[in-house]
């Protein structure tokens, strides 16, 4: 490690990042804004850990979202300390789960050998199991595949919370069952005497059709291994599943990890949450380290939620928190206007130039784009601008606006 690198580093944090960087026993969880240093944190705090404890490099593990993330982190670890940054552990919490397994196939028997499931494996399947299951409510009549697309989104949503078949059915039931023993369940008078209250009915539909969803779910599972097969949702359930029943399995993973680090915290699924737990609960105040930010799972992305990100002082509570307030991409005036609409509590250290936030309101697209045109237009033409959209498909509407302008672009 380059002590002198590390120390020109370390003397540039602020005062909470320095606090998080050497936070380096026990739980501890970081709630960073936008631009406030979250990966030169992690950097720095793994770099840390290698200087003031006899930990090796491959007793780290650290964990992110995406491939993106994933050289961002070493690339900012590799400047730190040189070589040894390629013998941390830095990887997506797929691409771990499927190290895990390829390491210790014996304890998977379920997928051992078996091949991922296209997504056109899997529509067929679906298709098959709707077409010969006994359905009144998900298979409507003149459109058998009406709701394909939903089961699947479904099934997918309850892998990521590591919500088996077995356990939906139950929790279901019971539902039904409140519901049918509910008091005021019928009218006690009037035209309606002796009928189901309208809302006790709809709720009791709609039950029997998670009940019908959750077969084709329990089909689903049982299809794949006759297939031979594994969905993308599966190598983090079935690792969840075999840390939590294989304990040899579960103990080995564990001495192998002293330091867990968790990046983007908030984007975490119930699933990747218990993947998290297992891998540190051999301690009661284990070394585990969780960066993320409230205010960015706005989208559920990959069935986050907030509960996950709630609920870590639930589950370590001795955990240090630390909040990072001071961001080094933004302006002041771009930071006050997001915190009238995200409650953010940054300030700007970046020492950008000011500029107003000016907000325009469209009619419809083509008065949007038609503003976007004549405003580009008055900026001057070494100036570089940004036009950012929310889908994929509306840059399209974009870039035929730029070439009607003869406006050069990039997208």
């Amino acid at each position: 490690m380059s002590e002198e690198r590390f120390l020109r580093e370390y003397e540039r944090l602020n005062t909470a990042q320095k606090e998080a960087v050497d936070a380096v026993e026990g739980a501890v969880m970081v709630v960073a804004g936008p631009g406030t240093g979250k990966t030169q944190i992690l950097a720095l705090r793994i770099a840390q850990i290698l200087a003031k404890t006899d930990t090796p490099p491959d007793g780290i593990l650290a964990l992110t979202f995406t491939d993106a993330g994933v050289r961002a982190m070493r690339q900012r670890l590799h400047a730190l300390i040189g070589a040894p940054a390629y013998r941390v552990k830095i990887t997506t919490f797929h691409s771990f789960a499927q190290e895990i397994i390829a390491l210790y196939p014996e304890s998977f028997p379920r997928i051992i050998g078996a091949r991922p499931a296209l997504e056109y494996d899997i529509l067929q399947i679906l298709e098959r199991l709707i077409d010969t299951g006994s359905y009144s409510l998900i298979r409507p009549f003149g459109a058998s595949y009406y709701y394909l697309s939903d089961i699947k989104s479904a099934i997918s949503s309850l892998k990521r919370e590591a919500v088996r078949p077995e356990q939906y059915i139950r929790e279901a039931e019971e539902y039904k069952k409140s519901i049918e023993d509910a008091p005021d369940l019928y009218h006690t008078k009037g035209a309606y005497k002796g009928k189901m209250k309208a809302d006790y009915a709809e709720e009791l539909r709609r039950t029997e059709r998670a009940l019908e969803f959750v077969d084709i779910y329990a089909r689903y599972e049982v299809a794949l291994r006759v297939a031979n097969r594994f969905d993308f949702d599966d190598s983090i359930l079935e690792v969840v599943r075999g840390l939590t029943e294989d304990e040899t399995l579960r103990l080995m993973v564990q001495e192998q990890y002293l330091y867990v680090l968790a990046d983007e915290h908030q984007d975490s699924n119930g699933a990747q949450n218990k993947f998290l737990e297992l891998m540190v609960n051999f301690h009661e105040n284990p070394n585990l380290f969780v960066v993320g930010d409230d205010k960015q799972a706005i989208f559920r992305f990959q069935g986050a939620t907030l509960d996950h990100f709630y609920s870590f002082s639930k589950k370590f509570p001795g955990a240090k928190l630390i909040r990072l307030e001071e961001n080094y991409r933004s302006t002041q005036t771009i930071l006050d206007g997001a915190h009238k609409i995200l409650k953010t509590d940054l300030t700007a250290r970046a020492g950008h130039k000011e500029h107003p936030i000016e907000v325009w309101a469209a009619q419809d697209t083509a008065s949007e784009l038609t503003a976007i045109g004549e405003e580009i237009k008055k900026i001057k033409a070494e100036e570089t601008v940004a036009v950012m959209y929310r889908r994929n498909s509306d840059a399209m509407a974009v870039m035929e606006l730029f070439d009607r302008l003869g406006i050069p672009y990039a997208v």
